[in-house]
């Protein structure tokens, strides 16, 4: 079939990842509200957060296997309505705990937005597949970017969740029509594709060591952006003094650097080596974090925010889960829920983490900013241990 068959479904895989780009921040950009509402303060909020992880993790490895036997659109669909329950739930809440469920909801969404969306357009766009998983973090930056402006001029979530539930009823109407790739043709493709590797050469990655470094990679590239997204409007409130619109907009600053990075990305992705550019990129992103956090102001937070924005959140996670399906190409939705079950567990240890140590003070907030640097860092050595075994690859 040819690859214009496939465009409604990748259509409705981008929509609903816009969708999770502003469902993303929902919290933390009207955190004031909710801290008012849910009677908490920022360590409860951060503890609500955790539960997007945990539920990411209770669903994971069962929207793997489920995406695998029902298929892209059904698990597309469980996504779409389990973002509807979350936006209702953290939006009308009134206590921690109804929050904190609506928030394992949307950790399921990501689950088996993941499970369904990357494996649904590796299946229709084989040869393309980097490409398109990069275009996933346009749909979602595009949305991050314009929506501390929103917030600005809607500062009650109500009118927010109302929207963005209008937007994902559209979803479910175009995923419904949408026609996806057969995953029986793709799986056979895929088989082809291995026995021609293994053919190649009797030197193949193995899954106990390459296979762990680049999931453990779905763990550390997450970190750095996830952790940034949540709690750099934090870092303008209370590190630099600033009032909360003018922190909100640190947000508009990294969107719009990973906006660009996306297109820039899906280009560079053809030409270089993806792992030299997850190492070039993760190198960079770890500099800007040192600098925000060595050199605290306005200029370091922008350009702190521009270069984690360009070069950790424009798509360098998507670039990595193409290398593990490059790696292994078979199995698709197993194996992308083996990645984005180490992003499950960085969405529940990282606030967790941070409810920890945050206690809205300036130490407390850069404090989480150092570990977020650390964990990047570790990013640039498990590429570097990568690259060397490569070296035996085809």
């Amino acid at each position: 079939m040819k690859k214009d068959n496939y465009i409604g479904a990748a259509a409705s895989v981008y929509l609903n990842y816009a969708v999770v780009g502003v469902a993303t921040i929902f919290i933390s950009q009207y955190r004031d509200f909710f801290i008012k509402a849910w009677n908490t303060s920022a360590a409860g909020l951060s503890m609500v957060l955790a539960g997007v992880g945990l539920g990411r993790i209770l669903t994971i490895l069962l929207a793997g296997a489920i995406s695998d036997k029902i298929g892209r659109k059904k698990t597309l669909l469980i996504a779409l309505v389990c973002d509807i329950l979350f936006l209702l739930g953290a939006a009308f809440a009134r206590n921690i705990w109804v929050a904190g469920v609506a928030a394992l909801f949307f950790g399921a969404t990501n689950s088996f937005g993941d499970t369904a969306g990357y494996p649904a357009l590796a299946d229709a766009f084989p040869n393309k597949t980097a490409t398109m998983n990069s275009l996933v973090k346009a749909a979602m930056q595009i949305m991050q970017l314009i929506f501390p402006f929103w917030v600005a001029a809607f500062p009650n979530p109500h009118a927010t969740a109302i929207a963005l539930i209008i937007i994902i009823a559209f979803d479910i109407f175009t995923t419904l029509k949408a026609v996806f790739a057969s995953q029986e043709e793709s799986k056979l493709k895929q088989e082809v594709k291995k026995t021609n590797i293994q053919n190649q050469s009797i030197n193949q990655p193995s899954l106990a060591v390459d296979g762990v470094m680049i999931i453990a990679l779905g763990f550390t590239l997450c970190f750095t952006f996830y952790i940034f997204s949540l709690y750099v409007p934090f870092f303008g409130s209370v590190v630099l003094h600033q009032v909360p619109a003018t922190a909100n907009q640190l947000i508009s600053w990294y969107s719009a650097a990973s906006l660009i990075s996306v297109f820039i990305t899906s280009a560079l992705v053809t030409k270089i080596k993806r792992l030299y550019l997850i190492l070039i990129y993760s190198t960079i992103s770890t500099l800007g974090l040192l600098f925000m956090v060595l050199m605290p102001s306005i200029i370091s937070a922008r350009l702190g925010a521009v270069a984690v924005g360009f070069f950790a959140a424009g798509g360098v996670w998507q670039v990595g889960l193409s290398v593990l399906t490059s790696y292994f190409p078979t199995d698709h939705g197993k194996f992308t829920s083996y990645y984005s079950f180490m992003a499950a567990i960085c969405y529940f240890v990282a606030p967790l983490v941070a409810s920890f140590v945050i206690k809205n003070t300036v130490t407390s907030v850069l404090a989480v900013f150092w570990i977020t640097a650390i964990i990047t860092a570790i990013s640039v050595i498990l590429v570097l241990l990568l690259l060397q075994r490569s070296k035996k690859f085809n």
